[in-house]
């Protein structure tokens, strides 16, 4: 998977050529527009549909499968959806900031997967009771809990934190494995963290009450 970061459309295809070339490959399986839809006070001033045609059209030719979006809002999915197929959006979401829950649930009934971003929050997990108190039970840490309720949370859900360690690699893989044990009783807790009602898409949330 990749990600144009630059809207327009002479540099869409530029970097799509400089991806495939890093990669050693002659195809994208996933290549990812970023816009600006969950970033505070962002302007683009590039028209969607200019930088997406270009992407479209790199499609056509082969040099993508399939196309995606990061930092979509409701408005530039379903307008990207008039132009193309999407295959997965990837916005902020996260067991403490939900601002991505409307997308979340576009995804959910369009048949788009959901990739989160800051997945493990950034690192501010381990003070709460709703993922201490799980993680003591199973024998896990508060990043694999943190993973295994995203897993929980949606089926549209696909969840790739990055890590540069092989442990922690192992780690969050076996994250797969505790979602399968958690309860009920704790995957609601969990969720009711945040008020996902109150989610904002440009401004982060925090949770609805604070840690113990």
């Amino acid at each position: 998977m990749s990600w144009i970061v630059d809207g327009r459309p002479e540099t869409v295809r530029r970097q799509v050529h400089e991806a495939l070339a890093d990669m050693g490959t002659e195809t994208s399986e996933l290549t990812c527009l970023r816009l600006v839809g969950d970033t505070p006070g962002a302007y683009q001033d590039v028209p969607l549909e200019e930088s997406l045609g270009a992407l479209v059209e790199l499609r056509d030719q082969g040099l993508i499968r399939r196309i995606g979006l990061s930092g979509a809002s409701p408005r530039m999915l379903a307008r990207a959806r008039r132009m193309t197929p999407i295959a997965a959006v990837q916005n902020r979401f996260n067991l403490l900031d939900r601002s991505g829950v409307q997308v979340l649930a576009d995804c959910e009934a369009q048949g788009i997967l959901f990739i989160p971003y800051f997945p493990l929050a950034a690192g501010r997990l381990s003070d709460y009771h709703e993922l201490t108190g799980p993680a003591e039970r199973l024998g896990a840490t508060p990043a694999q809990i943190a993973l295994a309720w995203l897993l929980c949370r949606s089926p549209a859900m696909v969840v790739i934190p990055g890590t540069s360690s092989t442990d922690h690699l192992r780690s969050n893989v076996a994250a797969s494995e505790v979602a399968g044990r958690l309860t009920d009783t704790e995957v609601a807790r969990l969720t009711e963290l945040v008020d996902e009602s109150k989610a904002v898409l440009d401004r982060p949330t925090s949770p609805a009450r604070s840690h113990r």
